[in-house]
C-alpha cells in the first residue's frame, strides 16, 4: 500500500486471510473462533488522540456488540498521505467456549479529500448490516467526511462534552436533528453521562407523598463542574429534559447571562387553579471548581401551596452522592447513593444498543437548542 493510495481488495484479502488463521490456528486452547458480526462502526478520529482513544474502546465494544469498525484518521496536511491496517478483535472466553471476534480497518489520512475518504470507507462496510457512525470533537456536521457519510448511516453519535463553542453548537445539533427527523438518529454521549442524575430526579417522584410536587416545582438550581473549560449543554439538556415531560414553556425572553451563570424563565401549569393559570419557573445553571466533570449539585425547590425541596449532591470523588427530599413540617428523607461513571467504551455500548431514535432524547434536544439559538441570535 502507497501512501498515496488505499488498495480496498488488498484489505479485504488481508480480512480473508486474517479469519483463516484464526481458524486454523494450532494454538487455540479448544476454543472455536466465530465471526459474528452485528454492525458496522465508522470512527471519525480528528486527531492522534481520539484515534487512541477509539483504539483503547474496541476490544470492549467487541464484546458486547461485534462489529467492523473502520476508524479515519482524519488529519489536515498538504501532502496527502494514506495507510491503512487491518486486525482481528477477539473477546476472551472460558475454555471450550466459542470466542467471538469483530474486525478493526484503520486508514490513516493526511491532507486527503474528503470524497476520497469516503471512497475508501464505503466499500468496507459489510451489507445488510446498521451504519453507525461516530464522529467526536467540535461541529462533527460541518466537517466534510461527516457531510459526506452520515446520510448512509442508521446512527450519528456525537458528544456535546467535546464541543469547542458548546451553547453555539448544541443549537446547531438541535436544527439538524430536526432537519433530519430521526433519519440517521442522532446520539450525544453528553446526554448518556445524564442517566444517573435523570434517575436519581425520577426516583424522588415515585413515592405518592412526593408525586404531587413534580408538577409543582418552581425553582430549579444546576451546579457543575467547570475546570479548564465552560460547558453548560448537560444542564441545558436537562432542563430540555423536564421541560419537555412536564410541559413547560420557555418565555418570550426565556434566557439570561451574569457573567458565567445563565439563567432561564419558562411557564408550567398552574396547580389546582383552573387551565388556563400559569407559573414561572425561574432554572439558574451556574459553574463552580470541582475536581471531576459534570453535574456536582441539583436543587430542585415547589414553592407554591406545601414547600418542598428536593437535592441531588456529590459528596466525595468517588461516585457517592446524597440524595435529600423534604417537605415542610416533616423530617428530610436522605440516603446516600452512587452515581455510576461510566466509561467512554460504557457510554458507546449504551447508545449502540439503541435501535431507533431516542424520542425522549429529540425532545429535550429540541427544547434545549431553542434555548441555545437564543443565546446566539
Amino acid at each position: 500500500m502507497s501512501e498515496a493510495t488505499v488498495d480496498i481488495h488488498a484489505i479485504e484479502r488481508e480480512l480473508h486471510q486474517m479469519w483463516q488463521e484464526q481458524a486454523n490456528h494450532p494454538n487455540a486452547g479448544g476454543q472455536a473462533v466465530i465471526r459474528a458480526l452485528t454492525l458496522n462502526l465508522i470512527v471519525r478520529a480528528y486527531n492522534d488522540e481520539w484515534a487512541e482513544q477509539a483504539l483503547a474502546v474496541a476490544p470492549v465494544l467487541t464484546a458486547q456488540h461485534p462489529n467492523r469498525m473502520v476508524i479515519v484518521i482524519d488529519r489536515p496536511g498538504d501532502k496527502i498521505e494514506l495507510q491503512a491496517s487491518v486486525q482481528a478483535l477477539c473477546t476472551l472466553a472460558n475454555a471450550g467456549r466459542t470466542q467471538v471476534c469483530g474486525e478493526q480497518v484503520t486508514i490513516s489520512a493526511q491532507g486527503a479529500p474528503a470524497g476520497q475518504l469516503a471512497s475508501l470507507v464505503l466499500p468496507l462496510l459489510l451489507p445488510d448490516l446498521p451504519v453507525v457512525l461516530w464522529a467526536p470533537g467540535p461541529q462533527p456536521f460541518t466537517q466534510p467526511l461527516v457531510q459526506r457519510l452520515y446520510r448512509l448511516c442508521d446512527r450519528v453519535i456525537v458528544d456535546s462534552t467535546t464541543f469547542a463553542d458548546p451553547v453555539r453548537e448544541l443549537g446547531a445539533l438541535a436544527a439538524f436533528e430536526q432537519t433530519t427527523n430521526g433519519s440517521p438518529a442522532i446520539s450525544d454521549l453528553g446526554w448518556t453521562r445524564l442517566t444517573p442524575w435523570r434517575e436519581l430526579t425520577a426516583q424522588f417522584f415515585d413515592t405518592r407523598p412526593f408525586l404531587p410536587h413534580l408538577h409543582r416545582i418552581d425553582e430549579i438550581v444546576i451546579e457543575y463542574a467547570a475546570n479548564t473549560t465552560i460547558n453548560p449543554v448537560g444542564a441545558l439538556l436537562f432542563v430540555g429534559w423536564l421541560a419537555s415531560c412536564l410541559k413547560w414553556i420557555p418565555l418570550e425572553d426565556a434566557v439570561g447571562m451574569e457573567g458565567e451563570v445563565i439563567r432561564l424563565y419558562l411557564r408550567r401549569p398552574a396547580v389546582g387553579v383552573g387551565p388556563s393559570a400559569i407559573r414561572l419557573v425561574n432554572v439558574e445553571i451556574r459553574p463552580v471548581p470541582h475536581g471531576g466533570e459534570g453535574f456536582v449539585r441539583l436543587s430542585m425547590r415547589a414553592v407554591d401551596n406545601q414547600q418542598a425541596s428536593f437535592v441531588v449532591e456529590l459528596i466525595d470523588d468517588e461516585g457517592h452522592a446524597c440524595t435529600r427530599a423534604t417537605i415542610v413540617g416533616t423530617a428530610p428523607i436522605e440516603r446516600t447513593v452512587s452515581i455510576e461513571r461510566p466509561t467512554l467504551a460504557d457510554l458507546l455500548a449504551t447508545e449502540l444498543r439503541l435501535l431507533s431514535r431516542d424520542r425522549t432524547f429529540a425532545a429535550a434536544l429540541h427544547l434545549a437548542g431553542g434555548l441555545a439559538q437564543r443565546f446566539t441570535l
